[in-house]
């Protein structure tokens, strides 16, 4: 597998697999290892399995059904692709436990991935919780 076939996948990823794209879930199928490792914000145990993370990233995406991404850059070396996207979007839905409060964030995030065979089988995402929850009032500056 080249940097441009782990590049093309990171791409496809973030544009088919954006969890408001209305097929996210079979480009999911098509692009990520049936038991890809998934470490959301440094988490202390990572989410396993392909159906686990569809789940879980359409808990994320109800609570900002509107969200968008804008992609700031983007490396790649052999098998693992990072890219930093700018993210934004309006808390309308319930999001990790948060009941909605209708206001907007906009924060930067990373995501790394780690290719195996054709397929993302490794994911690490990072971005600043505590300056959504700023941003949502529920955390004082």
């Amino acid at each position: 597998m080249t940097s441009t076939d782990s590049k093309a996948i990171a791409l496809r990823f973030a544009h088919d697999g954006w969890g408001t794209n209305p097929n996210w879930r079979s480009a999911w199928d098509n692009l990520m290892s049936p038991d890809v490792v998934y470490h959301f914000n440094s988490a202390s145990e990572p989410i396993v399995g392909l159906e686990a993370n569809k789940a879980f990233n359409e808990a994320l995406f109800q609570g900002f059904p509107d969200i968008k991404q804008a992609m700031e850059d983007i490396l790649v070396d052999g098998d693992r692709v990072v890219y930093r996207t700018t993210i934004e979007g309006t808390q309308t839905g319930e999001f990790l436990g948060i009941p909605p409060t209708g206001k907007t964030v906009k924060v930067n995030d990373f995501t790394l991935l780690k290719m195996e065979e054709g397929k993302i089988a490794e994911w690490w995402y990072e971005t600043n919780l505590l300056e959504v929850m700023q941003q949502l009032g529920l955390i004082e500056r």
